[in-house]
């Protein structure tokens, strides 16, 4: 978009006359990952998660002039332009309700509850060798999501596509005038954001609204199209069958939709993160780009890769070229090392310092990568479908079985807010990484909790805090099992100790002396009834003397461990000690001179007892998607572990199968052999049919002892080959179904899962 400072104040409809004649290009919503400073306007978002005016001096300092307010803010800076409305969000729709209005092109508007973005990508991928199209970055589907990506639009666009999604009531309404489409598509209908409406027939509707005034709407069809699909799931089936009907709606012959259709693939349109060879971490977004994508990728990296070297491998861009001035500046903002381009675009004017290589197909880079130093880099893979660069991220990627533990960034993003929601403005939050951040990952997660503002991390062990140190992660970490042995590493790395006994101060306080330091933040912990670790009410006396002749340390909090917090059987229980931690940190704050946090609440008691949030929280399991509260809760889990079927076998009625022939075939038989054991996580007490897992949709119980390393499933009932995907748990079995099925809890089933096992991170 070119607008001047005055058309914008005009769009959003307030009254202003800015002296300022530049023209405005660019708008931002995150300080983080504004470029083009001259020429962008900032809207300052007031949200649960944080306010937008507190970062307008930063980013006058950084060269920002022209700002969308709507709280009295004090700063300084010369030329600013400052629009002043009552509300920013409704500002910004505004903006791009407006900009939409000058574009006379058919526009698609797609909502529903499951494969939106999905359906767009496929709809873009099929219609784009004819039209000019803007899309939809990602899943932008929300009250932000749709202005920021309809203000993509631009004259030379033939096309638009853009995804609506909504969570409750009147939500649509604000939305339908933005994307004002022409032609509706609506996905396949289900549960997700329930709790929003009265009814589901309440949401349907909602959800239709946003078709007012189209001349065409594509619902999923009753019966199978008459097409031969490249897929053999109901789901992907509804979905294709979607943008078969939209060719046909725009006139395509039924001949070239099925040419067409042949080239889809189900491959995750969505960002992976993996752990590469030699220490380096893969960021694979190569299914397609866009210059708007590609803005998103760089922002995302530049959060993740703050001090590491970066490589940027990336292709022609259909719509646009490399050459684009914007196309430049969001590479220049990134400060790469190295940059690999594959496609007949050549990169120019980037820093003589950034080494850069072009090659024509992406085979003429295979066949040159191995002379790369990849150590330690963080890789970012941008590409247009056609060139296949997931090749390039498979050659990269640091190879482990073919069993996989996905984790779903966007929604441990999304549970964050849930719990964010929870809690007071005031109150800190520190979030439980311990135990490989519960078995989902080492660095990536604590990595996103830094980049989400959390203030605190809580780990195990020293050596955990020190893996992420390494990592890049500068948080604050408290330790809460620090062992005698590594108090040094604890200091050499920042990392705070949990304090629990005389003895193991005294030992640490030692420490210190040697080194010569002073005023070291630690972690006092007190024994209100979990009868585990902590200091006793009888011991505050001679803690507090102690503590008074030792300048080497001094306490940042004070805390304890509710036993109970999830039973509200044990409410007595809970309550008792909750009362006996107002008392004894009372006694021990009060004692001193300076502030002392105090925090005593888990995620449990962030649920069933928000009145006690003293001055931080805990967070642990429910970040990862266990729900320990509400059971309308919309906290979700954040991964699913997959295997994949390496070998089918035939067997006859009477035939045993694996170790100790406790299982044999009452029947013809067909089993498959899955790359998952107990050294895996999967416990031996599943076998011998005791637990089922899914392949397409179908229970398939698992058949004779678990071995070491691999399974047996009965799927005599399914046409299934090599390759075919199987859910440990995910969409259908629940961690829950595996905890009970195991005889434990949760927590056991995911921080069991070995680090053998791969992880692989998603992000829309």
């Amino acid at each position: 978009m070119n607008y001047s400072v005055n058309e914008i104040a005009k769009l959003v409809e307030v009254d202003y006359t800015s002296p300022s004649v530049q023209i405005i290009s660019h708008v931002s919503v995150d300080s983080r990952s504004v470029q083009n400073t001259s020429n962008s306007v900032f809207f300052a978002l007031v949200t649960n998660k944080r306010n937008g005016h507190e970062f307008i001096q930063d980013l006058i300092d950084r060269g920002v002039n022209t700002f969308v307010i709507s709280e009295d803010i004090k700063v300084v800076g010369d030329n600013l332009s400052i629009i002043r409305v009552s509300n920013t969000l409704e500002a910004l729709q505004r903006l791009a309700a407006n900009h939409r209005k000058k574009f006379n092109i058919p526009v698609i508007g797609i909502t529903g509850s499951y494969g939106k973005t999905i359906v767009k990508e496929w709809l873009y991928q099929l219609l784009s060798p004819d039209y000019t199209i803007c899309r939809s970055p990602k899943s932008f589907n929300s009250q932000l999501g749709v202005p920021l990506s309809v203000l993509l639009l631009e004259p030379n666009h033939t096309l638009g596509i853009f995804e609506a999604g909504v969570s409750e009531s009147g939500e649509m309404k604000k939305l339908q005038p933005i994307i004002q489409p022409n032609i509706g598509v609506l996905t396949k209908m289900g549960e997700a954001h329930e709790s929003g409406f009265d009814s589901f027939n309440q949401k349907l509707e909602e959800k239709k609204s946003l078709f007012i005034g189209c001349e065409t709407i594509i619902e999923i069809p009753e019966n199978k199209l008459d097409y031969s699909f490249p897929f053999s799931d109901t789901t992907s089936i509804e979905n294709c069958s979607l943008c078969i009907m939209m060719m046909e709606a725009l006139g395509y012959d039924k001949a070239i939709i099925q040419e067409r259709i042949k080239s889809l693939s189900s491959l995750a349109l969505r960002l992976e993160m993996k752990n590469g060879k030699e220490n380096s971490v893969i960021i694979n977004d190569g299914y397609n780009i866009s210059y708007s994508s590609l803005a998103l990728s760089i922002s995302y990296l530049n959060q993740l890769a703050t001090s590491f070297p970066k490589t940027l491998i990336i292709s022609q861009i259909p719509e646009t070229s490399l050459d684009d001035e914007r196309v430049i500046q969001h590479i220049r903002s990134s400060d790469f090392d190295r940059v690999l381009v594959v496609g007949d675009q050549v990169l120019k004017g980037i820093s003589t310092d950034t080494d850069i290589h072009h090659y024509s197909t992406t085979e003429e880079l295979l066949n040159e990568l191995s002379q790369f130093d990849f150590r330690n880099h963080y890789v970012l893979i941008k590409g247009a479908r056609k060139f296949r660069l997931e090749r390039v991220a498979h050659v990269l990627e640091q190879k482990n079985h073919r069993t996989q533990l996905e984790v779903n960034l966007n929604q441990l993003s999304r549970n964050l807010k849930i719990y964010k929601e929870k809690i007071k403005p005031t109150t800190k939050l520190m979030v439980m990484v311990k135990a490989f951040s519960y078995g989902s990952g080492s660095a990536e997660i604590p990595r996103l909790l830094e980049i989400e503002g959390v203030d605190y991390l809580g780990v195990a062990y020293a050596d955990e805090g020190i893996a992420l140190r390494d990592a890049g992660i500068t948080l604050p970490m408290m330790v809460m099992n620090p062992e005698p042995g590594t108090f040094s590493d604890l200091i050499k790395y920042k990392l705070e100790p949990e304090i629990y006994s005389l003895h193991e101060l005294d030992e640490f306080v030692k420490e210190l002396i040697v080194a010569d330091i002073k005023e070291y933040p630690i972690h006092i912990k007190l024994e209100t009834g979990m009868n585990r670790l902590g200091f006793l009410s009888e011991e505050l006396p001679k803690l507090i003397q102690y503590l008074k002749s030792q300048p080497e340390v001094y306490i940042k909090t004070v805390f304890s461990h509710l036993s109970s917090a999830d039973d509200l059987n044990e409410k007595e229980y809970t309550l008792n000690q909750l009362a006996k931690f107002q008392e004894y940190s009372s006694i021990l704050t009060s004692a001193f001179n300076y502030s002392i946090d105090k925090h005593v609440l888990n995620t449990a008691g962030i649920e069933n007892y928000g009145d006690y949030q003293y001055d931080m929280v805990r967070l642990g399991i429910g970040l990862y998607g266990i729900n320990v509260g509400d059971t309308d809760s919309e906290i979700k889990p954040i991964s699913k572990l997959k295997s994949v079927i390496i070998q089918t076998k035939k067997l006859n009625k009477g035939d045993s199968i694996g170790y100790g022939r406790n299982t044999r075939a009452d029947k013809e038989m067909t089993i498959a052999m899955i790359p998952i054991g107990y050294s895996d996580g999967l416990r031996r007490s599943l076998g011998n049919r005791n637990f089922s897992v899914y392949l397409k949709q179908q229970k398939c119980n698992i058949v004779g002892n678990v071995c070491m390393d691999i399974c047996m499933i009965d799927i005599s009932s399914l046409d299934a080959n090599v390759g075919d995907e199987i859910e440990i748990f995910g969409d259908n079995n629940s961690v829950e179904d595996v905890a009970e099925a195991m005889g434990t809890i949760p927590y056991e089933v995911l921080t069991s899962i070995s680090q053998r096992v791969k992880r692989v991170f998603f992000k829309d």
